[in-house]
């Protein structure tokens, strides 16, 4: 297949399924030293996150989540040493986040995949990015352009589980300023159902003002939160508070939070 060939179906993969939800941010330098919380303010963030959209003009008014598994294709657009780290970093963050969630998260083919992770160039980014949501019938949202990367994923209109998603990394611009293993992490756990921001002094990825390149003891609580079975995708966010609040407390005991 050439490399026309190959654009043309990776363009039709990004615009298909369902209602795309941009995902995507600027990330700054900063540090924000880790420690435990308490329970209101873990639900507190956990719901900022899991509810709100980082450049949407609504919040989400259902929980987000994976239901079946996932089938996941990492496809280059680019080449290079980096480009090849930034593959072997995305497979081991796959197989971390399969452990933390319980989905069956596998390597597929193009053509199967219902996760597709784009590894393109600064050139190609913002007009990929661009065509994406146009194809989905999005706004554009925030400096695009100058866009560290990006994630989306759609969701069944009826249940709102999540059934695709896309990941697009500029690697030279992301190794130039020192981000490419922040945007492989950020970008995966959002599109993982924790598509917003939460500021305010907690070590996260989910925290632009932290500098973390990897999921912080927090961010594994999340997504395990997210995925136990008693949150069930589609749930209203006053539902999802309630259970959270039981969850909680059990949930932190086993994961020694």
């Amino acid at each position: 297949m050439n490399r026309r060939a190959a654009f043309l179906i990776l363009l039709l993969l990004l615009a298909s399924a369902g209602a795309g939800l941009a995902a995507w941010g600027l990330v700054r330098h900063g540090g924000v030293a880790e420690r435990a919380f308490s329970d209101r303010r873990i639900a507190q963030h956990f719901l900022t996150i899991a509810f709100g959209r980082e450049h949407g003009a609504e919040p989400g008014q259902h929980l987000a989540k994976w239901r079946g598994g996932i089938r996941y294709r990492v496809v280059r657009w680019t080449g290079g040493p980096d480009t090849e780290r930034a593959e072997a970093a995305l497979h081991r963050q796959m197989r971390d986040l399969a452990g933390l969630t319980g989905l069956a998260i596998v390597r597929t083919t193009l053509f199967d995949a219902n996760f597709l992770i784009a590894l393109t160039g600064e050139d190609l980014f913002a007009w990929q990015v661009r065509r994406a949501l146009a194809a989905a019938n999005r706004p554009l949202g925030g400096t695009i352009a100058d866009a560290n990367c990006a994630g989306f994923f759609g969701q069944d209109v009826e249940t709102g589980a999540i059934v695709n998603a896309r990941i697009l990394i500029p690697v030279d611009r992301a190794v130039r300023r020192n981000l490419l293993e922040r945007c492989i992490v950020e970008e995966t756990a959002q599109v993982l159902g924790l598509p917003n921001d939460a500021d305010g002094g907690v070590r996260s990825v989910f925290n632009d003002a932290d500098r973390s390149t990897a999921l912080s003891r927090l961010d594994r609580l999340f997504l395990a939160l997210l995925y136990d079975p008693r949150l069930e995708p589609g749930l209203s966010r006053a539902e999802t508070a309630r259970r959270v609040r039981q969850l909680l407390p059990p949930l932190r005991r086993r994961m020694g939070y």
